[in-house]
């Protein structure tokens, strides 16, 4: 078996673990069991062309960034961003209040808000106080979209529960807000969640193999190598 014909082995095995994932059954928790494994799956991809030389959350963001094509995974999520200037004092980032409260006003409140809507970095950057890049200790880099994937993932991974709004629109595939009235004794107020669809992680994988395939041809690396097939499961670095 030549290079190019071990690569293609390895994106075929990847896309049947995809097949099998979406194919699973069940009931009331099946898609956050899928989008765990559809997580395991991006990470899997990702070892094969980065190996161990990323932590997982670099890998794993890297990764995205590099083969994913996701556009707005840099965006800032003004949903977020709204949220945590709430733990503010009232005189403080007044500008960026202002920009955050107008950004949310156009959010439609009927249909699937795409983060598209969302500012970019640069943006919210510039609207906060000279040399500030923290809100309460938070960095502003931390509500960019990637960054609130990999909570997400977190949240699915180690503690087997879903943050944000489960899936309400059936014919949306892009990650998207959810607009909620809550309704109290003391009265209503309306509020923000993030949701990601199912379709939404296969999209993603979808493009990484694509970009994932040409770049192991360019590098002519069998991705095969980035995993232990042996029998010995604890060694030192000195050992692999």
């Amino acid at each position: 078996m030549n290079l190019q014909e071990g690569i293609d082995l390895y994106i075929q095995a990847m896309k049947d673990i995809q097949k099998s994932i979406n194919q699973l059954q069940g009931e009331r928790f099946l898609k956050n069991h899928q989008k765990t494994l559809l997580f395991s799956l991006l990470e899997t991809i990702s070892n094969g062309v980065y190996g161990d030389r990323y932590r997982n959350t670099d890998r794993f963001k890297r990764f995205i960034m590099e083969f994913c094509e996701w556009e707005d995974a840099e965006r800032v999520s003004l949903q977020q961003l709204v949220l945590l200037l709430e733990n503010t004092q009232e005189h403080e980032f007044q500008r960026l209040k202002k920009h955050v409260s107008k950004g949310i006003d156009r959010y439609p409140p009927a249909s699937a808000t795409p983060f598209s809507c969302d500012s970019s970095l640069k943006e919210i950057k510039d609207l906060m106080p000279k040399g500030i890049t923290s809100i309460m200790g938070v960095d502003i880099h931390t509500l960019t979209h990637v960054n609130l994937l990999w909570k997400y993932r977190n949240s699915l991974v180690h503690e087997a529960r879903s943050i944000g709004a489960q899936e309400l629109f059936d014919h949306v595939d892009y990650p998207h807000y959810v607009h909620f009235t809550m309704l109290e004794k003391d009265g209503q107020w309306e509020v923000w969640k993030i949701s990601y669809p199912i379709q939404f992680f296969n999209n993603l994988i979808e493009k990484a193999l694509v970009s994932v395939r040409e770049k192991l041809i360019e590098m002519e690396h069998d991705p095969r190598s980035n995993y232990d097939f042996g029998e010995l499961w604890v060694k030192s670095k000195q050992m692999k």
